[in-house]
């Protein structure tokens, strides 16, 4: 696929140049957390798979090396599919050495290299798969906030009350907390919209205008956390805008998905698994919607505390560490929400501080349970 204008002409010119932003904004985040992607760190380091424990912390490095001379080749280079072919290999590698590194992002940036890598010389088929992804983003974003500890945690506290400044006086009085519905209600609409609407560019612009309000509220003149997303909800930006820059119809989509019905499994049915607890939350597109356990560190002696802890709050005349917090001030990514893995970080940090030292628990802010590990 050859590709010189930074202009849209046909399709190959919205895969070309969707690569090429995809590139671009895949680079700067793996720069921005770049911590994340080395083993010289605090945040503990925990493989996919145990027999990958012992890997020296060199081919760590060597591997986020090689993915950003491949991703620089991808932008630049017109031939791309053998590139491709080797930077996912290595990307996959480097993500089954530690499961941190299975961001919604990551996963959204391999599943279109993916679809690009397969189906390299079919630009329809590109588009329409790369379209329904994003419907099962949407959709599953919207269905995971339905909840009520979304509506208190991420509605009230971080939007209404810490973001907007409105007392929670004020919220009780105006009846404010079922109205936080409405941000689920309009995600799952517009997934919806993308996927049945002829005028799929209409509907991209008011997906574009909630990216927008992502910025603004998570930016550095709103909430000014989880820098990371800034970069993403950029680069989702411009792929709604190529993507949808032409109309376009779905023809001949039984042959096309019958070709690809393992995409359509991983998008649309593993997902579902997730609200059972079955499948993984990132994966399922599980974002802000303030389920799942939250893991806290009690050190019995202050001198085990350390600046890339983050901030320290004081239990029982005792400091607490925040697993989430740790991860974003040392790695600038959120960690993994999956009880497997807080399981092997608490025996990590368990055989680090010393047992007798630490104590690892387990909060989960929809039953109030505490569950020490």
């Amino acid at each position: 696929m050859k590709y010189n204008k930074w202009e849209i002409k046909s399709e190959i010119d919205q895969v070309n140049l969707l690569l090429k932003v995809t590139a671009f904004f895949w680079t700067i985040m793996k720069l921005w957390t770049y911590k994340k992607w080395t083993a010289d760190r605090l945040y503990p380091v925990i493989p996919t798979f145990d027999f990958l424990e012992n890997i020296p912390g060199f081919v760590h490095s060597v591997l986020f090396c090689s993915s950003l001379v491949f991703l620089s080749l991808i932008f630049f280079k017109q031939e791309k599919r053998l590139i491709i072919l080797l930077f996912l290999f290595s990307e996959v590698l480097s993500c089954l050495l530690d499961v941190v590194r299975w961001q919604p992002w990551e996963y959204m940036y391999l599943c279109i290299f993916g679809v690009i890598l397969i189906n390299y010389r079919k630009p329809k088929n590109i588009i329409i798969l790369i379209h329904l992804f994003l419907v099962s983003m949407y959709l599953f974003s919207g269905l995971h906030k339905i909840n009520r500890v979304f509506l208190n945690d991420v509605w009230v506290n971080t939007i209404l009350i810490d973001l907007l400044g409105i007392s929670r006086d004020t919220v009780l009085k105006y009846k404010l907390f079922f109205i936080g519905l409405i941000i689920p209600f309009f995600e799952v609409l517009f997934a919806g919209l993308l996927l049945f609407s002829k005028n799929k560019k209409k509907i991209s612009f008011y997906l574009i205008a909630i990216h927008l309000a992502v910025l603004i509220i998570l930016g550095p003149f709103g909430l000014n956390f989880n820098s990371v997303i800034w970069f993403w909800n950029l680069a989702l930006i411009f792929v709604l805008i190529i993507l949808y820059n032409k109309p376009f119809e779905i023809i001949e989509a039984k042959n096309i998905l019958s070709h690809n019905f393992h995409w359509l499994i991983l998008w649309f049915v593993m997902p579902v698994f997730s609200f059972f607890g079955r499948w993984y939350q990132y994966l399922s597109f599980n974002l802000y919607s303030g389920k799942g356990e939250q893991m806290y560190i009690y050190f019995l002696r202050k001198d085990l505390v350390k600046p890339e802890f983050g901030s320290i709050t004081i239990y029982n005349h005792k400091p607490s560490v925040n697993l989430h917090n740790w991860a974003m001030k040392e790695l600038n990514s959120a960690p993994i929400p999956e009880i497997e893995v807080y399981l092997k970080i608490g025996e990590e940090i368990k055989k680090r501080y010393g047992k007798d030292h630490v104590k690892v628990i387990l909060y989960n802010s929809a039953n109030k349970k505490i569950t020490e590990l």
